[in-house]
C-alpha cells in the first residue's frame, strides 16, 4: 500500500468517524506517543468509541519514524551490531480494546496490529521492507483532571514483528524482523 494511499484512508477514517460522532454522539478523540516522538517519530492516531457497542473502542493509527541507531537496536536487537540504518517511511494500523468499565475509563485489554514501510541502509545499500506487528496489549485510560478531556494512555504487551515476504540481505548482511519483545509506552490523548 503507498503512503498516499494510507494517508487517504486515514484521513477518510477521521473524516467518516466524525460524521458518525455528530449523529450518534459517538465519542471521538486523537493520541500522539511523546515518548517515541522524543527519539524521531511523528504518530497520529484517531479513537472512535461509539455508544451502541459499550466498553469496545477502535484505534486507527499512523506513523513516520527515523530513530537513533540504538533506539533501532533496542526495537530489533536481532540486527545489532550489524551495521544496519533503518527507518519507518510510512506505517499505520489499527488496535481493537476491550474496557472493563462501561464508560472506557480505567483497564482495557487489547490487540494492536500495525504495518511498517520500512527503509533498511548498510554501507551505500538499501532496500524496502514490509512488515507487520501484532500487539496483545494491556492499558489503563486516566484522566488527571477531573474537567479536563485530556488523558493518559500507558500500555504495555509482547510485540511480535515479522516480514510477510521474508528477511532479506542489505550488502551482503541478513536482516531480520524483531521477531517476539516486550513492548510498552505512554500516549497521551484528547477526546472531543
Amino acid at each position: 500500500m503507498s503512503k498516499t494511499s494510507i494517508a487517504i484512508l486515514f484521513l477518510f477514517s477521521l473524516i467518516m468517524a466524525q460524521g458518525v460522532a455528530q449523529t450518534t454522539r459517538t465519542w471521538i478523540g486523537i493520541e500522539t506517543d511523546p515518548i517515541t516522538t522524543a527519539f524521531g517519530a511523528r504518530t497520529l492516531s484517531a479513537v472512535v468509541e461509539p455508544p451502541k457497542v459499550a466498553h469496545w473502542s477502535l484505534f486507527l493509527n499512523v506513523v513516520r519514524a527515523d530513530f537513533p541507531g540504538w533506539m533501532d537496536d533496542f526495537l530489533n536487537p536481532q540486527n545489532q551490531d550489524k551495521g544496519f540504518e533503518s527507518r519507518v517511511n510510512i506505517g499505520g494500523g489499527f488496535a481493537v480494546d476491550y474496557f472493563l468499565n462501561e464508560d472506557r475509563k480505567g483497564t482495557y485489554f487489547g490487540l494492536v496490529q500495525l504495518f511498517f514501510e520500512n527503509k533498511v541502509s548498510r554501507n551505500q545499500a538499501s532496500q524496502t521492507l514490509l512488515t507487520h506487528n501484532l500487539i496483545p496489549r494491556v492499558g489503563y485510560r486516566w484522566y488527571p483532571f477531573s474537567k479536563a478531556n485530556l488523558y493518559l494512555n500507558p500500555f504495555a504487551g509482547l510485540r511480535y514483528e515479522y516480514a510477510p515476504r521474508g528477511d532479506f540481505s542489505v550488502d551482503g548482511t541478513a536482516f531480520e524482523a524483531a521477531g517476539f519483545q516486550p513492548f510498552g509506552t505512554l500516549h497521551l490523548g484528547y477526546h472531543f
